[in-house]
């Protein structure tokens, strides 16, 4: 709901409160943001910042009004050289001089309902009329002759806010924009800490937290894609209380976070493309679209924070027949065969494949051309007739027919060199002719899908392999960082444009793909989770969260990814041990059990399993399966004390949940355990049982008399289960053995089934 009154605009979502006015200058001023106010037209007043005189040494908006210092004073936006001396949303240059003054004043607003669409490929949120509305406000320059207009969308029902940033060149002669943040959030006081989501691949999206103080944090990326290393989605969460806030951004390229605290204890926040990366040049009458951002609110903590934006994620951003499908159980060949394969040991793990239960058989890399290795190939994609003389269409075929889906691994973005793609097309390659080398990783290099005719080609070729091959599922790869960045094509003018057109290319290839093919899946991958953000989100039905497939790293992963994003688009494995990442062995049992949070997967080599590991994993896929649609869409927590990680997943009416306790070192002579389970419903009576799996038997020595498993069932109320705990067994931590005890080494686990009775 957007209510006008007074010049003050309230943007009321379900239980949020998006207040702000358009003051005497024609500047928009913030007032508020948080919890809804029920009447705050009434409060214009008491919300509005008292300026009797100018702050001293600060510079003053104009002589006629000198309290009205921008520098201080919150608002909807900011520009430079106007005495706004924070980091600005936006910035420009215009004129032979290049002048950098922008100063901006409110023209006009107006209302829509449902979503007003971008002009360009960017992606952006989805809804209805029932559901979504917003309001555009116009401000103008006309000195600096330029329009902007700011879109704010509301989406009730998951207390999100989505915003974004159109600018437009009214004047005569060109202009240079240098800075467009999509969203800018001003907040009174600093007691917070700033939560972002870092790490580097293969240990993506660790949760770092810092308090805010005087000053500035950046959190960026500057590699053409949302990176390992910092994730867009940033939170802040107030000191000693539940009150938090997060922001996002709706695009998969250089990104830049900033959180400021200025001179007076207020907070400036930004997101959006990377201005260091970043340069358009505005003809008259062209405008530029920044992506889309969003924000939430909610005074209940980081968890229904989560709640609230894996709402947001299932209903507007993902699109298509798979929004709401149950993703299949996969089996991805790579950790089974990498490029060592024939048609008949492909065939061979889809027999196997098939026995066991799963639903989608993935061939990865090594299918095409003569890829026998990492240095070739890539740009060239023909199937390898001497690893697959019958086809695609054939491997395809014995998917089909043994009740599973198909599905088969590209990197399109990327070319080999020596490929005959190359040969045929020397001026695709990105990087400037004049130089002899341009900057190399993993042996291959971008091609310039920014050009129509290198992006019809990829689109073609794709189209005609699943077409062709009866293909369900694609596997979407991108193994290196953009760098080298020259192209020929004539529509960019300036390579600070670059990135962004790149990712403009990229949505419209993922896009005219899915469009051919609707019931077709996609999973995003990037060197594991390098592009784990919600514009891949648009396109693709899930996306690979880390080449970590090692169970103790993917706790780490799962805690800071989960904070954003939803489990039913969080690609999870079972991979062989010990781990080839971390050399850590851990046993079967454990690997699933931590799997088991994300959309199921499996790459081992099935013909070398036991018959007991293959009746294990048979049992482990059935399992899963039972209580697929509880994980990919209920809610889910993460909790952690001392070396104990819980994970814990529950249906929306909370009749079922799972709990993963998941050791990683054991510790001597520990404390007792206590197992609370904050989803639990306090009126619901509840049985809970632990999953009967087939991990080992440890030999603890000669204390051990007929050792088996502790059987741990108990009935409890829900609000014992949710407040005090049930005590669980002893874990033996080497201080003597009996009958009953939790005997768990370095690196288990144990999962917990809960079920209202």
């Amino acid at each position: 709901m957007i209510t006008v009154k007074n010049n003050m605009f309230h943007l009321a979502t379900a239980n949020t409160s998006y207040i702000f006015y358009i003051n005497e200058s024609g500047i928009a001023e913030h007032l508020y943001y948080g919890k809804r106010l029920r009447n705050p037209e009434y409060d214009i007043s008491a919300l509005r910042e008292k300026r009797l005189c100018p702050r001293v040494n600060e510079t003053s908006l104009s002589p006629q009004d000198t309290t009205l210092q921008m520098t201080n004073l919150m608002s909807e936006f900011s520009t430079e050289d106007k005495g706004d001396y924070r980091t600005p949303s936006i910035a420009i240059s215009y004129g032979k001089k290049k002048i950098r003054t922008l100063d901006l004043r409110f023209k006009s607003y107006s209302h829509f309902q449902g979503i007003e669409r971008f002009s360009s490929p960017l992606v952006q949120a989805i809804g209805t009329d029932q559901n979504t509305c917003g309001i555009i406000l116009e401000f103008v320059d006309a000195i600096a002759c330029v329009k902007a207009l700011f879109y704010y969308t509301l989406f009730d029902d998951s207390d999100v806010i989505t915003r974004r940033v159109t600018i437009e060149n009214i004047g005569s002669d060109p202009l240079i924009l240098r800075s467009i943040y999509s969203l800018q959030l001003d907040l009174p006081e600093h007691d917070y800490d700033f939560i972002t989501l870092n790490g580097a691949q293969l240990r993506e999206r660790h949760p770092i937290s810092r308090p805010l103080e005087q000053g500035i944090i950046i959190n960026e990326t500057r590699k053409g894609a949302s990176s390992s290393e910092s994730n867009p989605a940033v939170i802040l969460k107030r000191h000693n209380s539940d009150e938090c806030y997060m922001t996002n951004l709706i695009y998969s390229g250089s990104h830049r976070e900033v959180a400021e605290v200025n001179q007076f204890g207020k907070t400036h926040i930004l997101t959006g493309i990377n201005d260091s990366t970043f340069e358009a040049e505005l003809d008259p009458s062209t405008a530029f679209e920044s992506p889309e951002a969003l924000m939430l609110y909610s005074n209940m903590g980081l968890g229904d924070l989560a709640d609230k934006m894996h709402h947001f994620v299932r209903e507007h951003i993902q699109r298509g027949v798979w929004k709401n499908r149950l993703r299949p159980v996969s089996f991805n060949t790579w950790e089974a065969l990498h490029f060592n394969f024939d048609e008949h040991g492909i065939i061979t793990q889809i027999k196997a494949a098939a026995e066991l239960g799963f639903e989608l058989f993935v061939l990865d890399d090594g299918w095409f051309s003569v890829r026998n290795d990492g240095t070739t190939s890539l740009g060239d994609w023909t199937v390898n007739s001497l690893k697959i003389p019958s086809g695609i269409s054939q491997i395809s075929k014995e998917c089909h027919r043994r009740g599973m889906l198909f599905g088969l691994w590209f990197e399109p973005e990327m070319v080999s060199p020596g490929t005959n793609l190359l040969k045929k097309h020397p001026d695709w390659l990105l990087g400037d002719p004049a130089r002899k080398t341009h900057a190399v990783q993993r042996n291959q290099y971008f091609l310039d899908i920014t050009r129509e005719d290198c992006q019809d080609y990829l689109v073609t070729t794709i189209k005609q392999l699943i077409q062709n091959g009866s293909i369900d599922h694609i596997k979407w790869d991108m193994n290196r960082h953009l760098s080298d960045m020259y192209s020929v094509n004539p529509e960019i003018r300036s390579m600070g444009e670059y990135q962004h057109r790149y990712i403009l290319a990229l949505n419209r290839m993922q896009r005219a793909i899915t469009s051919s093919f609707p019931n077709l899946s996609i999973e995003n991958c990037a060197s594991g989770g390098a592009r784990f953000d919600l514009g891949m989100l648009s396109s693709g039905t899930s996306i690979w969260t880390s080449d970590s497939t090692d169970a103790v790293e993917r706790l780490a992963i799962m805690k800071g990814t989960l904070m954003a994003y939803p489990l039913s688009v969080c690609g999870t494995c079972v991979s062989p041990s010990p781990n080839y990442a971390t050399f850590r062995p851990v046993d079967l049992e454990t690997r699933f059990d931590v799997a088991l949070f994300g959309v199921l997967s499996y790459s081992l080599n099935l013909t070398k399993l036991s018959k007991a590991e293959k009746d294990a994993i048979k049992k482990q896929i059935e399992f899963y399966k039972q209580y697929r649609q509880l994980i990919q869409f209920g809610i889910f927590r993460c909790e952690e004390k001392d070396s104990i990680t819980y994970f814990t997943a529950s249906s929306p009416d909370r009749t079922t949940i799972l709990v993963l306790y998941m050791q990683k070192l054991l510790k001597s002579n520990c404390e007792d355990d206590i197992l609370r389970v904050p989803l639990a419903d306090e009126n619901y009576v509840y049985r809970v049982v632990r999953r009967d799996d087939s991990a080992p038997i440890w030999d603890i020595g000669k204390d051990v008399r007929d050792y088996k498993k502790e059987e741990e069932v108990y009935e409890v109320s829900g609000d014992t289960l949710k407040w005090a705990g049930i005590k669980l067994s002893t874990r033996y931590s080497g201080s003597g053995y009996n009958t009953g005890m939790r005997v768990m080494p370095d690196f288990s686990s144990r999962l917990y089934i809960i079920k209202k009775i």
